[in-house]
């Protein structure tokens, strides 16, 4: 398993996927780059799985500025890119910069792009390229130790670590499988930098998203749901509301807002967001008794670059009923790793809230499922609706979009009056965008991985006795 940031190590080693895979008898070995940190090694050691050290990032790949030129045409390509504006808009900000440096280097990129957005031809033909001259033995010497059946990533290459490992597994002749890690990775990341030979995706939205955007066999993509999103669909696994207010020291008796805040991108941006409905929870102006839990995203807590949350600290003291909700962060490698205690934390925070706000983020779809109202605020007017896995929320009818502080307290405000307001179009999308929900995600992607190692496994998601006896390996 290539567990590259910590989002993956949440998807992969702390739902079902790691418990069915070691259920039925397979050996686990993660690669990973913080393989030293003295926590993650304790935590996967009780698990029966080995850590080793994951050496494939951006930098090898820096050290060609061929491979490099590569890379960068790739992460600006997707196949039917018209139906992306978004990525084009983020090509354009790159070519200005790149004309600032070079200009005939930008036209050379620019010319090359235009070829690569038109033809599937030529798109295989960059990868095809690519894998052909830069495709190092990075971990040769764990491929002889192990000798694994199966390389898993959480990508078709749009992350560096994945496509490397991806590419070696292939000059060794190790099947491949990829289970795609987050919502929007499909559309946003560019072209793929690997040929595996399955892919899981949450949805069949997504899995169509691969096959165009990818030029990826649409026979050899299923859907089988997102593991880290069980727990919201299984009776009593997430906190009750007395719970949650006695953990987090909330008042029982007030109406919960929950504002996720986005990454430290739009830092002052929700700083705004925070203060107005911390002043509306003060001046009464919610029509109800309200209290403001304020989540702050993990990425502020980046190893390479951390943002102070001082202010949203300064804004729980100043105003009452407001509450600062910080995640725990495990590592001082691995970004975003937090322990599965804290995906408990969240989903009970979302099961019990009355409203949730948040800037387009994967937290809309985890209301959803639990039929919670939500806001979606466009920092100062951006059109998400640009953004192809974000545009069936905003062309919909199942949240209310803010384009200022001021509409978000107003949204909020009505959704506090009619929470029925949208459940229906709420649950659809929900079914929709995360793909099967029944609580067993977990299972049916660890059943698909076990299938494709030739380990029979029952349809309830057990192994069966013979499965449980036989040793496949996984890295």
């Amino acid at each position: 398993m290539v567990v590259h940031q910590g989002f993956v190590a949440r998807y992969l080693l702390r739902t079902d996927v790691l418990r069915v895979l070691r259920e039925a008898g397979t050996r686990i070995v993660v690669l990973t780059p913080n393989h030293q940190e003295q926590y993650l090694r304790a935590e996967l050691h009780e698990l029966g799985v080995e850590v080793e050290p994951l050496r494939a990032s951006i930098s090898v790949v820096m050290r060609s500025r061929l491979w490099l030129l590569l890379y960068h045409l790739r992460t600006y390509t997707l196949g039917e890119v018209a139906a992306t504006p978004a990525l084009r808009e983020k090509y354009a900000g790159a070519r200005g910069h790149q004309r600032s440096r070079n200009r005939a280097v930008a036209w050379l990129i620019n010319a090359a792009l235009q070829i690569l957005w038109r033809s599937r031809l030529a798109r295989r033909a960059l990868l095809g390229l690519e894998s052909l001259l830069f495709s190092p033995r990075l971990h040769r010497d764990l491929f002889e130790r192990y000798q694994p059946d199966l390389v898993l990533a959480t990508s078709p290459g749009w992350f560096v670590a994945d496509a490397l490992v991806l590419r070696e597994a292939r000059r060794s002749g190790v099947a491949t499988a990829v289970t795609v890690l987050s919502w929007d990775n499909p559309t946003s990341k560019g072209y793929r930098g690997a040929r595996p030979d399955r892919i899981i995706a949450w949805s069949e939205r997504m899995a169509e998203q691969v096959a165009t955007h990818h030029d990826y066999p649409r026979d050899r993509i299923d859907a089988c749901g997102v593991p880290h999103f069980d727990p919201y669909r299984r009776d009593g696994a997430l906190w009750s509301r007395e719970e949650l207010t006695d953990k987090l020291g909330l008042d029982p008796r007030r109406r919960l807002v929950v504002f996720a805040s986005s990454g430290p991108a739009h830092h002052s941006h929700n700083l705004e967001v925070a203060e107005a409905i911390a002043r509306a929870v003060a001046d009464d102006s919610l029509g109800l008794p309200v209290q403001l839990v304020v989540r702050v995203h993990p990425i502020y807590f980046r190893p390479d670059h951390s943002t102070p949350i001082d202010a949203y600290r300064q804004l729980a003291e100043r105003y009452q009923h407001v509450h600062i909700d910080v995640p725990e962060v495990n590592s001082d490698r691995l970004r975003c790793d937090v322990p599965r205690s804290d995906n408990l934390r969240l989903g009970s925070l979302l099961k019990n809230c009355d409203a949730l706000v948040n800037v387009f983020s994967t937290t809309t779809l985890e209301a959803f499922l639990l039929d919670k109202p939500v806001v979606l605020v466009s920092p100062h007017g951006r059109a998400f609706g640009d953004y192809a896995h974000i545009r069936p929320l905003a062309q919909g009818s199942a949240a209310l979009i803010a384009d200022t502080p001021a509409d978000v307290v107003k949204h909020v405000r009505r959704y506090l009056r009619e929470p029925a307001l949208h459940s229906e179009a709420r649950r659809r999308l929900a079914v929709e965008e995360c793909g099967p929900s029944d609580g067993h995600a977990g299972e049916r992607i660890a059943r698909r991985l076990l299938e494709q190692m030739g380990v029979a496994v029952p349809g309830d998601g057990s192994a069966a006795p013979e499965a449980q006896a036989q040793l496949s390996r996984v890295m």
